[in-house]
C-alpha cells in the first residue's frame, strides 16, 4: 500500500489566454479546475494506474469539499483531517502565444499541532499495510519546517520507505531525516547544495553527495531533458520521448507516482525511473491541470530510454 500525505492541498484553476497582457483585460480561452497538491496528485495517478493507495489530506471549507467530491468520483481512497480554515485556491495563467505559465499560489490556511497529530493518527491506522509513504508539497502556515522530517524519522523505525517531494526549508529539514528517496528538480537541488549544476556530471555528483548523507535514491528531474537517478550502486538517466506539450502542471507529481509504484513492487531503480518518466511525459500531453491517462502511460513506457551513466 502507498500512502500519500498532503498537508497543504489546493483547488488548482488553470486559465489559458491567447496572449497575456499585464494591466489589461484578458479574455479567457479555456479553464480547467482540478484538485491539487503533490501528495494528492500522486495518489490520483497511482489510482489511475491500478495500484492501491490512500491519500491523507488536510481539508477545510467549500474548496475542501470540492476536493473530497472529486476524489470520491475518481475512486481515490482518502483519510481526511478537517481543519478550521479553508483550503486554498491556486491560479495558473498560460499564455498561448509564448507558452509561458504564471502561477499565483496562496500560502494556505493556518493549522496547529492538533492537526499534525491527527495526520499521524491517520497514518498509524494504515501501518500494517503501509509499504511506501509519499510526503509532498509545501507546508501550510502553522506547520513547523520539520513536520515532514518528523514523519520520516517515525516511519524509519519500521520497514516503510518514504519519498519526499517538497522544497525550501521543508526539503532541507527532510533530507536531514534521511528519507529513502527524494525527488527535487534542478532548481531545488541547486538551492539545497548552494551551487550551479550545468552538466550531467554535475548532477550525478550532486546526487552522490545527497546519497552520502544517508538517502538511498536521489531522483533529480530536469523537465523535457528527463531525469537522473543516483543510488549507491550507480546513476541512470531517463530520456523521455518527444511529445506535443500542452501543460507541464502535475508532471513532477506523476513522476513521483511512478517511482512510488516501483518501490512498492520492488522494481529496480532503472525500471522505476522509466515508469515515472512515462507518467510524467503522459501528463505533459494533457491540458491544464489534467493528469496522465493510463493508456498513454503504457504506450509511452517502451519509448523511454534509460541508460546507466555512472
Amino acid at each position: 500500500m502507498i500512502v500519500s500525505v498532503t498537508m497543504n492541498p489546493a483547488v488548482d484553476e488553470t486559465l489559458t489566454v491567447p496572449q497575456f497582457r499585464l494591466g489589461e483585460t484578458n479574455r479567457i480561452q479555456a479553464t480547467d479546475i482540478d484538485p491539487g497538491g503533490k501528495g494528492l496528485n500522486v495518489s490520483r495517478v497511482i489510482r489511475r494506474l491500478g495500484r492501491p493507495t490512500v491519500a491523507v489530506i488536510l481539508i477545510g471549507g467549500e474548496t475542501g469539499e470540492f476536493i473530497r467530491n472529486r476524489l470520491e468520483r475518481e475512486g481515490v481512497d482518502m483519510e481526511l483531517v478537517e481543519i478550521e480554515g479553508t483550503t486554498r485556491v491556486n491560479i495558473s495563467i498560460i499564455d498561448e502565444s509564448t507558452d509561458v505559465q504564471t502561477s499565483l499560489n496562496h500560502e494556505g490556511p493556518r493549522i496547529d499541532i492538533g492537526d499534525l497529530h491527527a495526520v499521524e493518527r491517520k497514518i498509524e491506522e494504515w501501518l500494517p499495510e503501509l509499504e511506501v509513504m509519499v510526503l509532498g508539497g509545501s507546508l501550510p502556515p502553522g506547520a513547523p519546517p520539520d513536520a515532514y522530517a518528523r514523519l520520516i524519522k517515525w516511519v524509519r523505525q519500521t520497514e516503510i520507505r518514504s519519498i519526499l517531494d517538497t522544497s525550501g526549508q521543508a526539503l532541507t529539514e527532510g533530507i536531514e531525516a534521511k528519507p529513502y528517496m527524494i525527488k527535487p528538480n534542478l532548481r531545488e537541488t541547486r538551492q539545497v547544495l548552494g551551487r550551479d549544476l550545468k552538466t550531467d556530471k554535475d548532477i550525478v555528483a550532486a546526487g552522490q553527495e545527497l546519497v552520502g548523507r544517508g538517502i538511498q535514491v536521489v531522483v533529480i528531474s530536469m523537465g523535457k531533458e528527463g531525469a537522473i537517478a543516483v543510488a549507491e550502486e550507480g546513476a541512470w538517466k531517463a530520456r523521455p520521448p518527444i511529445v506535443e506539450k500542452q501543460s507541464a502542471l502535475g508532471a513532477g507529481d506523476s513522476m513521483v507516482a511512478g517511482l512510488a509504484i516501483g518501490l512498492s513492487e520492488h522494481a529496480g531503480v532503472a525500471e522505476s525511473l522509466a515508469l515515472g518518466t512515462a507518467a510524467a511525459t503522459a501528463t505533459v500531453t494533457t491540458p491544464g491541470t489534467e493528469l496522465c491517462r493510463p493508456d498513454d502511460v503504457q504506450e509511452l513506457l517502451p519509448t523511454v530510454k534509460v541508460e546507466k551513466i555512472a
